[in-house]
């Protein structure tokens, strides 16, 4: 097995690479958001740790790039020294499947342990429908009121993103990590067009067809839904509340079934 850690404490991520050894499992350590994603692009990890001790930010957009990149599925845990109810919700929220205190190299085992096995019996959720809007991922199609509209694919990635997030506020560079990779300038320029075409595409421009897509000036956008819609599939695939695994549970167990 590989797994990936994105941290900028060489310490925790030399603490990990031990304990995860003698399991027989491999970990790459990133320091920057960029290195991790430009990995995750040619390598399929079975599992990545985010350390949000100094990369709250970065950990962030990293999740938001997981959930609308069509072809990567890989369980995310979440290592903090911030374990308040409101902070795990959050991070579960925003597409963890756990949240683990950072200093406990035994824990995190744990819930590693836990995070694979639930794997192995989930079902990759491939569609979204809200409403007359059904999105199928991996073929970049969105039906629209039965009719079938072809994106491109970072198209149909911004629209994953907006729709397995109904009513939030995304920043523009969440977008753009998420989708892009990074948050340069070129980038910024191109979300707009991107947009652009999306509001014309998806009938968008106003909730006469149920949803509209709203600019947040400067900041980002929102995808808004009328009362009347309403989410019928779950959008965001594998995110899974926290739990702890009982005590007497075998930890070395790192193989699903």
């Amino acid at each position: 097995m590989r797994f990936a850690i994105l941290t900028d404490d060489s310490v925790l991520a030399q603490k990990l690479a031990k304990y995860f050894e003698k399991y027989s499992i491999t970990i790459d350590a990133y320091c920057t958001e960029l290195l991790i994603l430009r990995a995750m692009r040619t390598i399929t990890y079975d599992l990545v740790l985010l350390d949000a001790k100094s990369t709250v930010g970065l950990a962030s957009s990293l999740l938001s790039w997981r959930s609308c990149n069509a072809d990567f599925y890989t369980p995310a845990i979440i290592l903090t020294s911030l374990l308040t109810w409101n902070v795990m919700q959050d991070w579960i929220e925003a597409g963890a499947h756990d949240v683990v205190s950072r200093a406990d190299i035994d824990q995190i085992g744990l819930r590693v342990c836990v995070a694979l096995r639930r794997l192995a019996h989930c079902t990759r959720v491939d569609r979204i429908q809200i409403g007359d809007y059904v999105l199928n991922r991996g073929s970049d199609m969105v039906t629209c009121g039965g009719i079938d509209v072809s994106l491109t694919p970072r198209e149909f990635s911004i629209a994953w993103l907006l729709f397995s997030n109904p009513g939030k506020f995304l920043s523009r560079s969440q977008i753009t990590t998420s989708v892009w990779g990074n948050s340069e300038e070129v980038a910024a320029r191109s979300l707009e067009q991107h947009i652009y075409k999306l509001r014309k595409k998806l009938g968008l421009s106003s909730t006469a067809a149920g949803a509209s897509l709203r600019t947040v000036y400067a900041l980002g956008y929102k995808l808004e839904i009328s009362p009347d819609l309403r989410q019928t599939e779950k959008s965001a695939p594998g995110q899974l509340p926290a739990t702890v695994l009982a005590e007497g549970e075998d930890r070395a167990m790192f193989v699903t079934p």
